[in-house]
């Protein structure tokens, strides 16, 4: 089961965010919030992904962002 500041992956078939790694910030019984973080921006792109739409990684964030 996903929980918060697991690592998910975004399925590579949406257009937006595909094949992107997410810290989850928030599980919800249709799927998950959380954020990706990007190399050389300000802040964090949040993103809400439907269950079927992320696989786990079995990785967990050890810094997450404020």
């Amino acid at each position: 089961m996903t929980q918060v500041n697991d690592i998910v992956q975004v399925n590579p078939d949406r257009e937006t965010f595909g094949a992107c790694m997410v810290v989850v910030t928030e599980v919800k019984s249709w799927g998950i919030q959380g954020y990706v973080q990007s190399a050389g921006v300000d802040g964090q792109q949040y993103i809400r992904l439907k269950s079927g739409d992320f696989e786990p990684t079995g990785g967990k964030a050890v810094w997450v962002a404020p």
